[in-house]
C-alpha cells in the first residue's frame, strides 16, 4: 500500500514541476531589426532592391578622394563640378552641342608656336599640373553665342583635365556631355581660360572601359579664335 502511494505521488509531483517550469519560461523575443528596418530606409546600392554601381557604365561614377569632385546633374553622375542642374536646361545644352559643327582638330597642335597653343600650355602648367597633352588640339573661330563641338575619350585608370584658351572670347564656356543629355562637367568661371577638372580636382573616371564624350565649346561673350586641349596622367593607386 505504501509502495502504491509513492508510485502515484512521484509522477504527479514531476508533472507539476514541469508545468511550473514551462509557465515561468520567458516568452521568445522577436527577431531584432536591422538599422535599415528601424528607420525605414531603402536597401543599399548593390542589393537586390537597388542598382549596382556597375549597372550603367555610360554614366560613370565619380572617383572619391582628392582626385575627382562630383555633382549630380541631369540624372547622371558628374566627373567634375557642374553649375547647371536643371535637367531641361542640360538637355538644351546637349541638343545645341549635338547640332553644332565640329571644331578643327590638330594632332600635337598644342606643341605649336602660335599664340593659342602657347596660351593653353601656360594655363596647363597650373590647371593641369603633372599632366601631359592627350589627343589633338581642338581649334576654331566662334561668333558670340555660337558653339562648336569636339569628341574626347576618357579611359579608366587615368585622370583628366580639359584646358581652353582664347585671346578674343572674353567668356569661353566648356560643357562635357553624354547622351541622351547628361552634364558630366563644366568650367565654373566667366573668363577666357575655361578649365574642367582643374588640379587638384582632376576627373578620374572609374568605369571599366573607355567612354566617348561630347565637349561643347561656347562663346558666351565675345568672338574670336580658341583652342582646347585634353590633358591626362596615370591615376593614383587607391589605398587598400
Amino acid at each position: 500500500m505504501r509502495v502504491r502511494t509513492a508510485s502515484f505521488v512521484l509522477p504527479t509531483l514531476l508533472a507539476s514541476l514541469i508545468a511550473i517550469a514551462v509557465a515561468c519560461r520567458p516568452a521568445k523575443a522577436p527577431p531584432s531589426s536591422s538599422p535599415d528596418d528601424a528607420d525605414g530606409s531603402a536597401p543599399t546600392s548593390g542589393s537586390d532592391g537597388g542598382a549596382s554601381p556597375e549597372a550603367d557604365e555610360a554614366h560613370p561614377v565619380p572617383a572619391g578622394g582628392s582626385e575627382g569632385s562630383s555633382a549630380a546633374a541631369g540624372g547622371g553622375s558628374a566627373l567634375a563640378a557642374v553649375l547647371v542642374t536643371d535637367p531641361a536646361e542640360v538637355q538644351k545644352i546637349f541638343d545645341a552641342a549635338k547640332a553644332a559643327p565640329k571644331a578643327v582638330t590638330k594632332p600635337n597642335g598644342v606643341a605649336g608656336a602660335g599664340p593659342l597653343a602657347k596660351g593653353v600650355r601656360e594655363l596647363a602648367k597650373t590647371a593641369a599640373s603633372g599632366m601631359k597633352a592627350d589627343g589633338p588640339l581642338a581649334t576654331g573661330k566662334l561668333e558670340e553665342k555660337k558653339n562648336l563641338r569636339t569628341e574626347i575619350t576618357l579611359k579608366p585608370g587615368r585622370c583628366y583635365t580639359v584646358v581652353g584658351y582664347s585671346a578674343k572670347v572674353t567668356d569661353l564656356d566648356l560643357y562635357l556631355l553624354l547622351p541622351p543629355g547628361v552634364l558630366s562637367g563644366q568650367d565654373t568661371t566667366d573668363d577666357n581660360k575655361p578649365v574642367i577638372g582643374k588640379t587638384p580636382d582632376a576627373m578620374c573616371p572609374v568605369f571599366k572601359s573607355a567612354v566617348k564624350y561630347t565637349l561643347d565649346i561656347v562663346a558666351d561673350q565675345g568672338a574670336g579664335e580658341f583652342a582646347v586641349q585634353l590633358y591626362s596622367k596615370k591615376a593614383p593607386k587607391k589605398d587598400k
